[in-house]
């Protein structure tokens, strides 16, 4: 079968009904010419939902594809905790790289955010941005899609983020390691965790953090990228209080 990722396949919940999946027509293309896949063959679908759909292959051709539902899988037990990660929008290809490695590690909602020193994207756009994360949840194994908010201010980020604690990624000289950070909240059902973009937050940005009770905590000595900082600083909060955390325990 090959490597499992390479058939499985998000298809919106609006392209399955009744046991038949429609697949959408660049899928049908990846079935019949990429994969060469004929009837018969089976893949697996997921619609974001959290469940997992087994199907087997009834037409195929390069412009469309159907199959029809031989198995329901139903949602996996929930993650330990819920993450949303703040993130300003860095220039060029770096936020493409943040949205995948964001979805494989299990963000449950990805907020991205301008600051005062942003420099907006160029190109890309939500839609893109959905594609990739969808792309990011074929290849990981994950059932369900984060959900993508349309950009928003920091202001209205902290209006948005949720009950649960906000965690800055800074190298403020009395923010305090993430590790130890993360094992003061073992019991906290979700939390954010807020990126700076390449040129960080501004003085007046980290006092407006401060005054709603954010939370500043380094992640060590060097000074990292900012895609880089996303993927270190999630790692880090999974590993101590989230779905590996668990693993670990087990």
């Amino acid at each position: 079968m090959g490597h499992p990722h390479h058939r499985r396949f998000f298809v919106p919940p609006a392209r399955i009904e009744a046991g038949l999946v429609a697949f959408l027509p660049e899928q049908a293309h990846q079935l019949a010419r990429v994969l060469r896949l004929r009837a018969g063959d089976g893949v697996l679908v997921f619609d974001g939902s959290g469940r997992e759909l087994r199907v087997v292959l009834a037409e195929i051709t390069p412009t469309q594809a159907s199959g029809h539902v031989v198995e329901a899988r139903p949602p996996a037990a929930g993650g330990t905790l819920r993450v949303t990660l703040g993130q300003l929008v860095p220039r060029g290809p770096a936020m493409d790289w943040i949205l995948a490695k964001a979805t494989e590690l299990g963000v449950a909602r990805i907020v991205p955010c301008e600051g005062e020193r942003s420099v907006r994207r160029a190109g890309g756009g939500a839609d893109r941005w959905r594609r990739i994360i969808q792309e990011a949840a074929e290849q990981s194994g994950r059932r369900e899609l984060p959900e993508l908010t349309p950009i928003l201010s920091l202001e209205d980020f902290l209006l948005a983020r949720g009950v649960g604690p906000l965690l800055v990624c800074t190298t403020e000289a009395e923010s305090r390691p993430l590790p130890e950070v993360c094992r003061r909240l073992r019991a906290a059902p979700e939390l954010a965790l807020l990126v700076g973009g390449e040129g960080g937050f501004t003085e007046r940005e980290i006092a407006r953090l401060r005054e709603a009770g954010a939370i500043l905590a380094s992640l060590g000595p060097r000074l990292l990228r900012t895609d880089t900082a996303a993927v270190v600083a999630l790692a880090v909060v999974q590993a101590l209080i989230g779905d590996l955390a668990r693993i670990i325990r087990e």
